[in-house]
């Protein structure tokens, strides 16, 4: 795998997925704004190009930990690798990323299903709410992954 573009262990797919683990509660904001002007469509293309781009990170991240031989591989050149403070940390960055992305995956499904049927009205205050939660787990999942990418990468 190639090395990585921002100058630490990480390989190219690490650093890439990193970065736009960062964006993206920034482009769900900005996608959240666009629904607030009223500009549902705008708001559409955004969540679901967003969503899109993310599965795909998600994706090459996976595909790389199962071919590198398990997320252990990746963590082995940290001093931090085979700590409790690295397994925990990476516990509570999977997790809540895992609950945020099903629960954003429904909420896409349903939306798109709903896009122009009168029942969209009547989901929307749930999915003003549900669209709160999705950016509130981006966040933490780039809050987090900063603190996992610091440890497994970075740390010296």
């Amino acid at each position: 795998m190639p090395p990585g573009f921002l100058g630490v262990r990480g390989n190219l797919i690490t650093d890439f997925v990193f970065v736009c683990n960062l964006i993206a509660p920034i482009w769900a904001l900005a996608a959240a704004a666009a629904a607030r002007r009223g500009e549902r469509t705008r708001h559409m293309r955004l969540q679901v190009g967003l969503w899109l781009a993310m599965l795909v990170n998600l994706f090459l991240l996976e595909g790389l930990i199962r071919f590198s031989g398990g997320s252990g591989s990746l963590m082995a050149g940290s001093p931090w690798a085979d700590t409790t403070t690295l397994e925990v940390a990476f516990l509570l960055h999977v997790v809540p990323a895992v609950a945020t992305y099903l629960l954003w995956s429904w909420l896409v499904v349903v939306t798109w299903r709903r896009w122009k049927s009168p029942a969209m009205r009547d989901f929307a205050p749930r999915h003003r709410l549900f669209g709160k939660l999705v950016i509130a787990g981006l966040a933490w999942t780039a809050l987090s992954a900063c603190f996992v990418y610091y440890l497994t990468f970075a740390a010296l």
